[in-house]
């Protein structure tokens, strides 16, 4: 996951299934992964990503790859849901090469198993997730931390036509922000998110592609305090992590808050949280990523 601007990096370019279906549609498509290999030990899932899974590196956008590790992950066990998932990117991978993803499984408990994830694409390992899966635990106290302040819906705008990304208005997710927000020297941002079609009735499917948006800006959020004195940083995300709280309806708008608490040594920190329209607390994330400064502003 390859950034060089302040912004996270931006998914576009054209794709074959384009003329037969909306951006969600193609998005559902390419986390449908193919089972290729099963035994005692593991499971293989085939994948791919599709010139749609691009950002401006021309790299793999790393949020279509946490979104089929999850779904390769749900599949390989799906009588359990998935509670957690630690991503760890080791390089960057292509749109034009199938993605294999072996599942391996580390432990099966009564209530709780464990899966590792490996990213495979041709010779190479890109990237390799720890996933952990729940059966659920009836009763005890269900509590969380209300929602952080957010900028009402209504004084937000649809973030990728802010900022004039090719294809604004032909994305799987709407991303929404609050315009005051977007470069207003702060370590913080709030988002409204939601897919532009309705998704499926499979609470998986819903987990992938909240997994898929939220490596959407979460990078930039350490960076808006330095952008006016160091100008654009290149930079890629080391690791993602998201656990998550309680089952997810995706087709409604959620609020994701983002602060970032450090950024030191060429590697920055960002921690988020996501609720649903009711107010409760459906995800938790962290990521940290590496920055390279490479200067200002073309028009400085």
């Amino acid at each position: 996951m390859i950034i060089s601007v302040l912004a996270h990096a931006f998914p576009h370019g054209d794709d074959n299934l384009r003329s037969v279906s909306t951006a969600t549609d193609r998005l559902l498509n390419r986390l449908d992964l193919v089972e290729t290999e099963r035994s005692e030990t593991h499971t293989t899932w085939l994948g791919s990503a599709g010139s749609n899974a691009l950002n401006y590196s021309q790299r793999l956008f790393g949020g279509m790859v946490v979104a089929q590790a999850i779904v390769a992950a749900g599949r390989t066990d799906p009588t359990r849901t998935i509670q957690s998932l630690q991503q760890v990117f080791l390089r960057g991978g292509r749109a034009d090469s199938p993605l294999n993803y072996v599942v391996h499984r580390l432990f099966e408990g009564n209530t709780y198993a464990s899966l590792r994830v490996e990213v495979h694409q041709e010779d190479d390992i890109i990237s390799q997730a720890q996933v952990g899966l729940s059966s659920g635990i009836d009763g005890g106290p269900d509590r969380f931390d209300p929602t952080p302040s957010t900028t009402p819906f209504e004084s937000t705008v649809n973030r990728d036509e802010l900022h004039k990304r090719p294809g604004w208005d032909d994305q799987p997710v709407e991303v929404r922000i609050d315009p005051a927000r977007n470069d207003d020297g702060k370590p913080e941002l709030d988002l409204w998110i939601r897919p532009l079609s309705p998704l499926p009735d499979d609470v998986l499917m819903h987990q992938a592609v909240m997994g898929y948006v939220s490596d959407r800006a979460f990078m930039g959020t350490a960076w808006k305090p330095h952008y006016d004195e160091v100008g654009l940083f290149k930079g890629s995300t080391l690791d993602h992590t998201i656990w998550f709280h309680r089952p997810v309806d995706f087709n409604q708008w959620h609020t994701f808050s983002m602060t970032s608490p450090a950024i030191n040594d060429g590697r920055g920190l960002n921690i988020g949280c996501i609720y649903n329209g009711a107010g409760e607390r459906v995800a938790s994330l962290a990521q940290q990523g590496t920055y390279r400064p490479i200067g200002k502003h073309a028009d400085d």
